[in-house]
């Protein structure tokens, strides 16, 4: 290879790595502000279309835990089009229970709606008071129990990973 492809190859690739390597950024405290709080439609029930074989349908309440989740979503910030996919994996974590919790995951268990590892509210090298603490989100780790709470630090987490990352197995 001669001096210049090979130094061409290497600017390439310090190029894309400020692309691909960069860490992304932590939550600014607009992201961390509440929504204002309107009605959802995902709580209100289904208008009937009636058919000839047709049996009505059960509407989503709020006493069902995914909607729970679902609306609850909505209100701290998720993005619509991420709304599934956050109910699917509450359901798979948790079964949208707000005060599950599994004591045999790494760094002392993981809790709430999404099982947030107990990693994130620790104390670390980086965040001395535990990330989700530094920036705001939590007291304390008991406080994931709390599904508003769990799914503001599940919205940090998943912008902070770029992504659903921390939930793949």
């Amino acid at each position: 290879m001669t001096l210049i492809s090979k130094l061409g190859i290497s600017l390439f690739i310090s190029a894309m790595s400020m692309f691909i390597l960069h860490k992304p950024p932590a939550p600014t405290p607009a992201d961390l502000a509440p929504a204002p709080i309107t009605v959802w439609q995902a709580l209100e029930p289904a208008s009937p279309t009636p058919t000839a074989n047709s049996t009505p349908s059960t509407p989503i309440t709020p006493t069902n835990a995914c909607g729970r989740v679902f609306a609850m979503g909505k209100h701290v910030g998720f993005d619509v089009e991420q709304l599934g996919m956050l109910v699917a994996i509450a359901q798979r974590e948790s079964r949208c229970r707000p005060d599950a919790f599994n004591p045999r995951d790494p760094n002392g268990g993981s809790a709430g709606v999404m099982q947030i590892n107990y990693f994130w509210c620790k104390p670390s090298q980086y965040w001395p008071r535990g990330y989700l603490q530094a920036h705001g989100l939590i007291r304390s780790c008991d406080d994931l129990f709390d599904l508003e709470h769990n799914l503001r630090s599940a919205l940090a987490i998943y912008r902070y990973s770029d992504g659903w990352r921390a939930w793949r197995q």
